[in-house]
């Protein structure tokens, strides 16, 4: 009998280790993407949950701190491990100028300056040179923002239009409306990158969250919803373009409204400020020709973590609910589901934790509709590159500056059929 000389192709076996890209995925002190998140301030508790009953624990860029408010009210952020002999700070008691290690009473203020040494003679006669190691910290928009960079090179904590001013009635919602969440925010296992590249991929949307899984967005296909067409995998090459901006990057994916006169064009609009914020609109209301009203920022505790802190300037409670719970799966919570729905109608959550805790970027086989990752990337690369060299990063300043604009949100473009979403005129700021 022959021998057959068919030879298999394709196969798993020989390949090489798969690997990812330590420059964009590694945030711990002295990493390249780590110099550079830590030269911008970076959000680390909810202001309105931060009491001054008890510390709290958080990790952020491979750092163990924690995060409370004294008696004066004044936030701090210091090392987890006490400066005298390294027991957790978590079991300190707040009190009203700062907190006291649990072990040997040592008190320390937001500073980080020792205050008493209660057991040593005179409550320390050298206590000025025990300094447990802190972070400066500021509050704005209901959240408190920590800089963990170069002291000589803290810049101002930016503003942004999107959250300022405050309207009549207006308040704004920081946290997360799950009860039993510590002010230090919800955690998920996987990489900051997964998240954050996810905001400029609007063409996962066409097809996870609807072709594939069903309408997960709230109010899809309805009178007030995103149109059937919105979600039309064939069409997304002609409906989304992407921009580089002032302090970052853009998409635009066009929402063609049926209309008497053809078709009613609008435009869904996000904007990313490097290197972790973006501005959002609000996805289920749709609310046209108002700007944005929120700011999210995708905070990674360390490589394989990270938690999602956000802001949103409203006079209603229930924009937050709407930003929160705006995406069902299978038309529930993605807690209400059994692991036979979670396969079935995968969502966000299960599409970027499956990923990997780091994406192997080896093993990825990029195409056109990541145009806006591969943009995103390069970007934060340079930015890298700006920090080894000595160079402040983009957006980076040290002057008090008027609020950012955030070009973000759902706008009115113009009436017919034959634009695409790279001829469509952009909206004005």
């Amino acid at each position: 009998m022959a021998e057959t000389s068919t030879v298999d192709t394709g196969t798993g076996y020989g390949r090489e280790t798969p690997s990812y890209d330590a420059r964009l995925a590694e945030v711990g002190p002295g990493t390249p993407m780590g110099e550079v998140l830590r030269r911008y301030w970076q959000p680390i508790a909810v202001s309105a949950q931060l009491t001054s009953d008890t510390p709290h624990r958080t990790r952020i860029l491979g750092e163990n701190l924690v995060v409370f408010r004294d008696g004066q009210g004044r936030p701090g952020a210091v090392f987890e491990r006490c400066a005298h002999r390294g027991s957790s700070l978590y079991y300190a008691r707040v009190e009203e100028d700062g907190i006291r290690c649990c072990y040997h009473g040592w008190k320390f203020d937001v500073q980080g300056h020792c205050l008493e040494q209660i057991l040593e003679p005179d409550r320390g006669r050298r206590r000025e040179v025990a300094r447990q190691p802190w972070y400066p910290v500021e509050e704005r928009y209901g959240l408190v923002f920590v800089y963990m960079g170069p002291p000589e090179r803290k810049p101002a904590l930016p503003r942004y239009d999107a959250l300022e001013p405050l309207g009549e009635g207006e308040q704004y919602y920081a946290a997360w409306p799950i009860p039993g969440l510590p002010p230090t925010g919800l955690v998920s296992d996987f990489s900051w990158l997964n998240m954050y590249e996810n905001a400029l991929d609007p063409s996962h949307v066409c097809w996870l969250h609807s072709n594939h899984s069903g309408n997960q967005v709230m109010g899809s296909d309805t009178t007030t919803g995103l149109p059937e067409a919105f979600f039309d995998p064939e069409a997304v090459q002609d409906n989304i373009t992407y921009t580089r901006t002032e302090f970052g990057a853009k998409y635009d994916h066009l929402i063609r409204d049926k209309a008497a006169g053809g078709d009613a064009l609008r435009s869904f609009r996000a904007e990313l400020h490097l290197p972790n914020a973006f501005g959002l609109p609000d996805y289920v209301s749709l609310a046209t020709d108002q700007g944005p009203d929120q700011m999210l920022w995708v905070v990674p505790m360390d490589d394989t973590h990270h938690r999602v802190f956000f802001s949103i300037r409203s006079s209603d409670p229930e924009r937050v609910i709407r930003f929160a719970f705006g995406l069902k799966q299978n038309g529930k919570d993605p807690w209400e589901l059994a692991e036979e729905e979670r396969q079935r109608f995968p969502g966000d959550g299960e599409a970027q934790a499956s990923q990997g805790a780091i994406p192997m970027h080896s093993e990825e086989t990029l195409a056109t509709t990541d145009r806006g990752v591969v943009m995103l990337r390069r970007m934060l690369k340079s930015m890298a590159a700006d920090v080894e060299a000595g160079r402040d990063p983009l957006g980076v300043s040290t002057l008090d500056s008027p609020p950012r604009h955030v070009d973000a949100g759902i706008y009115t473009l113009s009436t017919g059929t034959a634009q695409t979403a790279a001829t469509a005129p952009a909206a004005e700021a």
